[in-house]
């Protein structure tokens, strides 16, 4: 991940610039640097050991060792030794940055790779094993977490436990080196007992990863992972069948019976001579371009001088863009100890497994590695202790609006943040829109497990949220609509409710049959709709004589049946989507001003001419108006409408956000050519409590609890609600979409720590924002 230099850190380390911070593990910290008088070609990772270690001889003896490593290891795919020293005050080594994701989090993002993909990555690190191998060095640790993606292929990177064939290992009784998941069984029984197959067997379990989402020994307990694979008893039932015996032949128990990586890459990937080609899928090529962005915005920033002391992750100008961590180097902490399993193991051997079981249970699996960043210590991908520590629930009543709440406030409540709320089996997705979708209308609703996304002519499309399968899909109504529609759908527990411009359709969630449609009379046009309480409210308007003199008919219908409850009249065009609290419906107003409406007969209940606004939230005994047109937002009364103060300066990109903890935050743009900021203000005195920047456009706000999440084009960022700079987290939202339309990520719904969302006229996608 790329963040800003924190307080205190080096700006300096050898003959080193840093820019921004990668990561940090148990051993140290991990930056993207430049060496002095070069340009973007020599962008390197600085890994630096922490202060408070010990560093004492035997350290230092390690730490060559790991050196020596990286510099034996040259050829193709494979992170080059720039500098090190092992020396220093705080002994650092500098190697070839890779900007781009690992492996482990492309396949959570994205999904499991398709065979050409899996093939070409295969061959790649089959022929990156045999350059280490020729330098006399075994990598010991290959695992999705230590393969980086980038366009021209893969790089092994992390050789912070290689050892030289004829080393002695300096480790401890009874610590296991490596990943559990990855390691062979040889390396299980005794590191002596490693050589080359070893790392091809690892091999074999990575690219099972790949092709299946999971790796071949993956089990909940550590220590079954290990019996299962000193028994050999591999999981291959997912992958295609066309990798499966290439598969299968490196994960064989006995190393001799395994492939060399030559025979390997000749397998999967052609003679060593073949020019290698990488089809990674779209959404793939669009996480890498992300991560390219992502270090040319911070090398941009330093230069400008603002991005070692900035708030957002990407300096002063150009795309605000936190990459995902990328694991260049680092030190994995040794997981909790675990106890033997019930089950008995097989006769041959088991003696020996139990004395194994024992040995990890006093002393953990104590894993030598390189800086795992701690934003990838609860990832699935590199092993199975990285398992969540809650099965997703989901609630099938539950439904998520872009509006937050029956306020329409924002505030999503703690299960936007709860990552046990995410839809089960839920991975990045991002789907196009069908051919069907006029791209007209946007707004999507979820309810339960089911995403619905609408049209212009109130059309509507589901999708499996966890992985963005289709459901079903439902025509709107006959005619091109002449404008775009804004208002989203919404729904209760069984129907959901899509507006179009010629009408409202109550749909079934589960197939997506109508249940009731009404169409707007002739000559009139559906602007907005809102449910709430088991009522659907729509405003349908049409001109009444005079240029810009429109009639808005406003009507109140029962939600199971569709039949009218209530209509009545006001003069003017609504603006944006009704505000129904305290039984009363709120309305703005184009041209200006607020009519409040009792909800139960829709009798008028108050009506002043201004201000403008573009929609309205409810909080406490107020209604909050905000126009992008206007300074600040205004506080109304919610019974008269009168104006009781204006919170804030500088015209709002978005619908302001306020919760439970009485903080209005504001996406504001100060003025022209200068960047957009957020301010956090207190909800009684209107008191400014803080001022970040945005990191963006601030396309969409939304809040959790104790923080907030600000929508850009490509990111959604996290700022805690009380202003800590040092705490904002941004997470790219990969994406592709096709022809010259903006990409602009727009209605975000948040569940489980992830955003669903809508693209323009581009795709719907899922992405992780925790």
């Amino acid at each position: 991940m790329l963040v800003p230099l924190p307080p205190g850190a080096p700006r300096r380390i050898g003959p080193h610039t840093l820019l921004a911070r990668i990561g940090a593990g148990g051993m140290g910290e991990v930056f993207l640097a430049r060496r002095d008088g070069q340009g973007a070609a020599a962008l390197v990772a600085v890994k630096v050991v922490r202060q408070d270690l010990d560093l004492d001889d035997a350290f230092r003896t390690r730490f060559r060792r790991e050196i020596a490593a990286a510099r034996a290891v040259t050829g193709p795919f494979t992170a080059a030794l720039v500098a090190a020293d092992a020396d220093a005050e705080r002994p650092w080594l500098a190697t070839e940055y890779i900007p781009g994701p690992s492996l482990a989090d492309v396949v959570e993002r994205c999904g499991p790779l398709p065979v050409p993909a899996v093939r070409a990555l295969g061959g790649a690190l089959a022929r990156a094993l045999t350059a280490v191998h020729g330098a006399r060095v075994l990598h010991r640790d290959l695992k999705p977490g230590n393969v980086l993606l980038a366009p021209d292929g893969p790089r092994l990177i992390d050789f912070g436990i290689a050892q030289a064939f004829e080393a002695t290992a300096l480790t401890m009784t009874g610590v296991l080196v490596g990943t559990p998941g990855f390691l062979a069984p040889e390396q299980i029984e005794g590191s002596h007992a490693v050589v080359p197959a070893s790392d091809v067997f690892s091999l074999g379990a990575v690219l099972c990863h790949a092709a299946t989402g999971h790796g071949p020994f993956d089990d909940p307990e550590a220590a079954a992972v290990v019996f299962r694979i000193v028994r050999g008893d591999a999981d291959l039932s997912g992958v295609p069948p066309e990798l499966r015996d290439t598969l299968a032949a490196c994960l064989h128990p006995a190393p001799g019976s395994r492939p060399t990586p030559t025979e390997l890459a000749a397998t999967l990937s052609g003679p060593a001579g073949a020019a290698p080609a990488f089809p990674w899928p779209a959404d793939v090529l669009s996480l890498l371009a992300a991560y390219r962005e992502a270090a040319a915005t911070a090398e941009h920033a330093h230069d400008q001088g603002g991005f070692a002391d900035a708030a957002t992750t990407a300096g002063s100008s150009g795309p605000r863009l936190r990459a995902e961590p990328s694991p260049t180097l680092g030190v994995a902490p040794a997981p909790r100890p675990v106890p033997p399993p019930t089950a008995a193991a097989p006769l041959r051997g088991r003696r020996r497994l139990w004395v194994l079981a024992a040995a990890l249970t006093t002393a953990g699996l104590a894993v030598a590695a390189v800086t795992l960043p701690d934003a990838l210590r609860d990832r699935p991908g590199d092993g199975p202790s990285k398992k969540a520590p809650s099965a997703p629930r989901v609630a099938a009543d539950r439904v998520v609006t872009p509006y937050g709440n029956q306020d329409h406030s924002g505030e999503f409540g703690p299960s936007a943040a709860d990552r046990a709320e995410r839809p089960g089996d839920w991975r990045f997705w991002s789907r196009e829109r069908s051919d069907g979708m006029d791209g007209m209308g946007k707004g999507c609703v979820l309810t339960g497990d089911t995403l619905v996304c609408r049209d212009g002519r109130g059309a509507a499309r589901a999708l499996d949220a966890a992985t963005g399968a289709d459901r079903w899909s439902t025509p709107g109504f006959s005619g091109a609509p002449s404008g775009f529609q804004e208002v989203p759908p919404e729904a209760d527990a069984e129907r959901v409710f899509v507006p179009g411009e010629r009408g409202v359709s109550a749909l079934g969630v589960k197939r997506g049959e109508v249940v009731w449609r009404h169409r707007t009379p002739r000559y009139a046009g559906l602007i907005s709709m809102t449910y709430a309480q088991g009522v659907v409210y729509t405003a349908e308007f049409h001109l009444d004589g005079a240029p810009d003199a429109y009639t808005t008919t406003v009507r109140a219908r029962n939600a199971v049946t569709g039949g009218q409850l209530w209509r009545t009249t006001i003069k003017g065009k609504p603006q944006g989507t009704p505000l129904v609290r305290d039984g009363v419906l709120y309305t703005a107003l184009e041209n200006g001003g607020v009519v409040a409406l009792s909800a139960k007969d829709g009798d008028r209940t108050a009506r002043v001419a201004q201000p403008r606004c573009d929609s309205l939230l409810g909080h406490r005994d107020a209604v909050v108006c905000w126009s992008r047109t206007e300074d600040g937002v205004r506080v109304l009364d919610g019974e008269t409408l009168a104006v009781r103060r204006t919170i804030g300066r500088g015209k709002p990109l978005a619908p302001p956000v306020v919760g439970t903890a009485d903080v209005l935050v504001i996406a504001r743009s100060p003025g022209p050519r200068t960047p957009n900021r957020l301010t956090g203000y207190a909800w009684r005195s209107g008191k400014r409590l803080w001022d970040l920047p945005s990191g963006g456009d601030a396309t969409a706000l939304a809040l959790s609890e104790d923080r907030v999440f600000v929508v850009n084009s490509h990111d959604v960022r996290g700022v805690p609600l009380d202003g800590a700079a040092e705490r904002v987290t941004t997470w790219s939202i990969p994406y592709s979409a096709t022809g010259p339309e903006p990409k602009t990520l727009y209605t975000p719904l948040f569940l489980g720590g992830a955003v669903f969302a809508e693209s323009g006229k581009g795709p719907i996608v899922s992405g992780r924002i925790l």
